[in-house]
C-alpha cells in the first residue's frame, strides 16, 4: 500500500512557545485520527514575510532527500502572509510533486 509521507508544519510569527506547541499538537491529534503517516515535523516563531526560516529549510530538505510526499499545515496563512510569495511555494512544490493539505482540507476530502 502506497502511503503518503506527510510533514506537519507550524508558525507563530512571534515568540510565543505555548501558542505554538498548541498548534503542534493540534496537527499530531489531527494526523493521528486520520492516521497519517507521519514523517516529520518543524516549527518556526518569526514572521511569514520570509520563507528563510529553519523549519522552511528543514521541510524543503526532505522534500529535496524525497523522504516526503505530502505538507500539513493548519491553514495556509501558517506558511506565509504574503500570498502571492505563498502562491509560489505552492507552485514550487507542487512542480515537486508535493501536495499540501490544510487540516480543513483534510476534513472535507476525505482522505
Amino acid at each position: 500500500m502506497n502511503r503518503k509521507r506527510f510533514w506537519l508544519y507550524g508558525r507563530v510569527a512571534s515568540p510565543d512557545s505555548h501558542a505554538l506547541e498548541i498548534q503542534m499538537e493540534g496537527l499530531r491529534r489531527f494526523a493521528e485520527s486520520w492516521k497519517l503517516n507521519v514523517v516529520g515535523q518543524s516549527q518556526d516563531e518569526q514572521s511569514g514575510l520570509t520563507f528563510d526560516r529553519p523549519g522552511i529549510m528543514q521541510f524543503l530538505d526532505s522534500v529535496r532527500a524525497r523522504k516526503v510526499d505530502a505538507l500539513l499545515v493548519k491553514d495556509l496563512s501558517r506558511l506565509g502572509r504574503d500570498y502571492i510569495q505563498v502562491g509560489r511555494f505552492l507552485d514550487d512544490l507542487n512542480g515537486s510533486g508535493i501536495e499540501v493539505f490544510e487540516t480543513a482540507t483534510l476534513i472535507t476530502s476525505g482522505l
